[in-house]
């Protein structure tokens, strides 16, 4: 996947995050092209909803839009649970409502090993 790499970047995205006035036209900025600023406002929303979510539900939500970016550049944006195909949702491997959203308990998966009522376990990151 085609995102900045450069953990300042990644900072200062972050930081615009949270002036929601300035957010788009920093990210835009920031992420040099077009298809990249999608990818990056697909996640931020991803992990901004994840976490009014699991606040709403009284669970820890401390995961951030670097760490979320962290994890998945380590399982090259595949899912964590097959490894093969391109991950398409995060998963909580331990129920949102138990476990939160934070970085230990969310990972990148496809929507078929999401879906399985008995989903196999994360593969390593080896």
């Amino acid at each position: 996947m085609m995102l900045p790499h450069n953990e300042e970047i990644l900072a200062l995205i972050d930081q615009a995050i949270e002036n929601k006035y300035l957010r788009v036209e920093t990210i835009r900025r920031l992420a040099g092209t077009e298809e990249s600023y999608r990818v990056i406002i697909r996640e931020v929303d991803r992990v901004k909803a994840q976490r009014m979510y699991a606040r709403s539900c009284n669970a820890p939500a401390t995961l951030t839009v670097i760490e979320w970016f962290a994890l998945l550049d380590s399982f090259h944006w595949k899912c964590a649970y097959c490894r093969q195909k391109p991950f398409q949702s995060m998963s909580h491997i331990i129920p949102q409502k138990e476990g939160g959203t934070t970085v230990k308990n969310c990972v990148p998966a496809c929507h078929s090993c999401v879906s399985r009522p008995n989903k196999p376990k994360v593969l390593s990151l080896e």
